[in-house]
């Protein structure tokens, strides 16, 4: 019998990049590790942006669990990374696995039970609240694998046609996984890098969204993610969630008079956002939603609703 996949395991996933997953990933972390919930956030992405980028932290390079995705290697967390988040580093040591992948099948390797045992072995031991892993949009067959080890999909867009073919791709690969025995749900898709005011228009993505996801029984999400450039900057080069951007605003606010006496120390300290305030409550109210939606989805299944 295959390993069950860990309980509140959220896949961000679309086989499109640029579209926001990293970003989700570390706002929702950073929050709901605020709140005092253990959290562990898994970066299965070549290019570990929600490592380096978004958490600033530099790493094994993604030897960890490439190991463990190989030879079920015990998986070990770079911890507190934030208070109560701990992290499984991304990086390019996952290319290979790719290759890999093409004759394991015939080796007798098991990508995705390999991954959903040492998960399983590292949540008994540290009982995260919530596990969160962020995917490359790239990588086919880690998808794959990673599509069997998550419970639950949650699945970023922006409104372009690139994006929204991203999501109809990936919603192939899961209906796929559902069809080879995985337990995946899809909690929804999120619209990100939105603009608030095109109301029509982000009306029309969600319904495309809907289109491309017929079958799947999960709705858009009600909460999107506007565009804000500048917090987006500061975001990625101050290696910040959105929370501790917040704060670093209003620092900035109240110490603005000693900054102007020391231009070169203003010049290097400079936010180039001036409130990233709403930026913040949208990933608020993502994380929120997204909790929410999981006790729902936790429900039907003690129910008897849901398979």
């Amino acid at each position: 019998m295959s390993p069950t996949q860990p309980p509140r395991s959220v896949l961000i996933a679309n086989q499109k990049g640029g579209v926001g997953k990293s970003s989700i990933v570390a706002a929702v972390a950073g929050m709901v590790s605020a709140a005092g919930r253990r959290v562990l956030v898994v970066d299965a992405d070549q290019q570990a942006n929600v490592t380096s980028s978004d958490l600033g932290v530099e790493g094994d390079r993604g030897k960890g669990l490439s190991m463990a995705l190989q030879y079920a290697h015990p998986l070990e967390p770079t911890r507190e990374v934030r208070p109560n988040l701990d992290l499984i580093p991304g990086g390019p040591a996952l290319a290979v696995i790719g290759a890999i992948a093409a004759t394991a099948a015939q080796s007798g390797m098991d990508l995705r039970g390999n991954l959903v045992s040492t998960l399983n072995d590292l949540q008994s031991v540290e009982h995260y609240d919530l596990i969160l892993i962020d995917s490359g949009p790239g990588d086919a067959p880690l998808l794959d694998a990673l599509l069997g080890t998550a419970r639950y999909l949650l699945v970023p867009t922006k409104d372009d046609d690139a994006s929204l073919s991203g999501v109809e791709l990936l919603a192939a690969r899961y209906l796929r996984a559902r069809e080879n025995g995985s337990l995946i749900q899809l909690l929804g898709v999120v619209l990100f890098d939105a603009n608030p005011r095109a109301t029509a228009r982000n009306r029309e993505v969600f319904e495309q969204v809907e289109d491309l996801l017929e079958g799947s029984g999960a709705a858009p999400f009600e909460t999107f993610i506007r565009s804000d450039r500048a917090a987006a900057v500061d975001l990625r080069i101050r290696h910040l969630t959105p929370a501790e951007l917040v704060a670093a605003a209003e620092d900035q606010l109240k110490n603005r008079i000693q900054r102007l006496r020391d231009k070169e120390k203003r010049l290097g300290e400079r936010l180039w956002s001036r409130d990233p305030s709403g930026l913040a409550s949208d990933y608020q109210s993502l994380t929120r939603e997204v909790l929410s939606r999981l006790a729902s989805a936790e429900k039907d299944e003690v129910s008897g609703g849901v398979a």
